[in-house]
C-alpha cells in the first residue's frame, strides 16, 4: 500500500515538473544547422557576398537575401553526398513568416529546379515579403535531390507590423486579382469537412457495439462469413456510392467553374554558371592540422599568383565562418552586416603577409582560429571517418581585384 502511495506521489510530482517546464519554455525560433555534419557544411557549398537588405521590415514589405555561392569541385565533394545535378535554391526560416515573391539566379527565374555544376560559382537573389511580425533566423538554403538540405548563414530579422494587415494579392493569367492569403480556403475547409464527416460515420457504424476480442475469437472459429450482415452491406454501398458521386459530382463543378487550369510546373532548367575565373591563383594543400587545445586549423600551403598584379591573402570561408586576416581586413561590403558570431575579424593568421608577385610560388602557414570552431561544432571534424576539410581563400590584387581559390584535403588532429 505504502509502495502504490509513493508511485502515486513521483508520477503525480513528475507531471506537475512536465507542466512547470511545458508553461516556462520558449518557442524554438533558430535552427539546428549546427547540427549537420561539418564535412557537409565544410566540403559542399560555400556561400559568400551575403547580404539582408533590410534586416528590419513591416508586414507586407519586401527584404532582399542576396550572394553568391560555390559548389566544391567535385575532388573535395564528400562521396556520401549526392551531386548536384537537381538543386533548388531555397531560404529557410521558422515556418511561414515570410512569403518568398521571386528568386533568381544569375539573373534568371530559378522558380523551378535547377541542374548546377561542381566547382562553379552562381549569383542569386530572393525577395521575401513579411507576413508575421516577430524576430526570426533566416537562412540561406541549397536543397540538393537525394541530398538532402544543406544550411548556409543565417541573420537574424525582425518583422514589424500587425499580422492581420498582411495581404498577399496576385493577378492570375485571366486578369482576375485574387489574395492568395485567403483564396481557396473556405473550399479547402468544406471538402475536408465533407471528407471527415464520411469518415466520422464510417468508424462510428463499425466500431458501435462490435467488440474485437469476440469478433476476433469468431474469425478464428472459421465463422467470418457471419460478422457482416445485410445491414452492413448495404451501409457499405449507400457510403461507396455518395463517395463515387461526390468525387465525379466535385470534379464537375470545379471544370465548370475554373475551366482554364494549369498543371504545377515540375521542368527543370540549366542556369549556366558565372564565368570560370577560378584558379587564377593556384592553391595547393601540403598539410592540413586541426589543433585541438587551441580550436586551431593550421595549414601549409604553396600559393602560385598566376594574375598580372600581386595579391595578398585576405580571408578564409569554410562552413559559413569567414576568418579574416587582420593585416588585410575585411575587403567587401557585405562583411559589414555579416552575422557577427560567423565573422572571425582577426581569426585569419598568415606567416607571410607581403604582396605575392605575379608568377611566384611561396609556401605559407596559415591559422584560422577561433572559438567559432567549437560554438559551430565544426571540431567535431576529427572524429568523422573521412576526416577532411574544404573552404575558399580569397585573394586581393594591388588593383583591386579579388581571385577566389578553393583548398581541402585530410585533417590531422593534434591534442596537445
Amino acid at each position: 500500500m505504502k509502495f502504490t502511495k509513493l508511485v502515486h506521489a513521483a508520477l503525480a510530482l513528475a507531471v506537475l515538473a512536465l507542466s512547470a517546464l511545458a508553461l516556462s519554455s520558449q518557442p524554438a525560433r533558430a535552427h539546428g544547422e549546427r547540427a549537420q555534419e561539418p564535412f557537409l557544411r565544410m566540403r559542399s557549398v560555400q556561400w559568400y557576398d551575403l547580404k539582408w537588405e533590410p534586416t528590419e521590415v513591416a508586414v507586407n514589405e519586401t527584404m532582399t537575401v542576396s550572394g553568391k555561392f560555390r559548389f566544391m569541385p567535385a575532388s573535395q565533394w564528400p562521396l556520401t553526398l549526392a551531386k548536384p545535378e537537381i538543386g533548388f535554391l531555397n531560404i529557410s526560416h521558422p515556418g511561414p513568416v515570410f512569403v518568398r515573391k521571386a528568386s533568381f539566379i544569375n539573373g534568371v527565374n530559378a522558380a523551378n529546379s535547377t541542374s548546377f555544376e561542381l566547382g562553379r560559382d552562381y549569383e542569386f537573389e530572393v525577395k521575401l515579403k513579411g507576413r508575421e511580425p516577430g524576430t526570426w533566423h533566416v537562412h540561406t538554403m541549397m536543397n540538393i535531390y537525394n541530398g538532402g538540405a544543406l544550411v548556409g548563414p543565417g541573420k537574424w530579422v525582425t518583422i514589424t507590423g500587425d499580422r492581420a494587415d498582411f495581404t498577399n494579392p496576385v493577378t492570375t493569367l485571366t486578369g482576375e486579382t485574387v489574395d492568395l492569403e485567403f483564396y481557396g480556403l473556405a473550399n479547402s475547409l468544406l471538402w475536408h469537412g465533407i471528407w471527415l464527416a464520411i469518415g466520422a460515420v464510417w468508424l462510428v457504424y463499425w466500431l458501435s457495439g462490435r467488440m474485437f476480442f469476440s469478433r476476433h475469437r469468431m474469425v478464428a472459429a472459421g465463422r467470418a462469413e457471419e460478422l457482416t450482415t445485410g445491414s452492413d452491406r448495404l451501409v457499405s454501398l449507400v457510403l461507396l456510392a455518395v463517395t463515387i458521386g461526390l468525387v465525379i459530382g466535385g470534379y464537375i463543378w470545379a471544370e465548370n467553374k475554373w475551366p482554364i487550369t494549369l498543371p504545377l510546373q515540375s521542368a527543370r532548367q540549366a542556369i549556366p554558371p558565372l564565368p570560370d575565373e577560378t584558379n587564377k591563383v593556384k592553391v595547393e594543400l601540403e598539410r592540413a592540422t586541426y589543433r585541438v587545445p587551441g580550436r586551431a586549423l593550421q595549414m601549409k600551403i604553396k600559393v602560385t599568383n598566376t594574375t598580372n598584379t600581386p595579391v595578398r591573402l585576405g580571408e578564409f570561408t569554410t562552413a559559413t565562418v569567414r576568418f579574416i586576416n587582420p593585416v588585410v581586413g575585411p575587403q567587401d561590403e557585405s562583411s559589414k552586416s555579416y552575422p557577427d558570431d560567423l565573422l572571425a575579424e582577426e581569426g585569419l593568421i598568415v606567416s607571410d603577409n607581403s604582396p605575392i608577385a605575379p608568377g611566384e610560388t611561396r609556401t605559407l602557414d596559415l591559422t584560422a582560429q577561433d572559438a567559432a570552431w567549437e560554438t559551430e561544432r565544426l571540431s567535431s571534424l576529427i572524429y568523422d571517418p573521412d576526416s577532411r576539410f574544404g573552404g575558399l581563400l580569397f585573394f586581393y590584387g594591388a588593383d583591386g581585384s579579388r581571385q577566389i581559390s578553393d583548398v581541402g584535403g585530410v585533417t590531422v588532429p593534434q591534442f596537445i
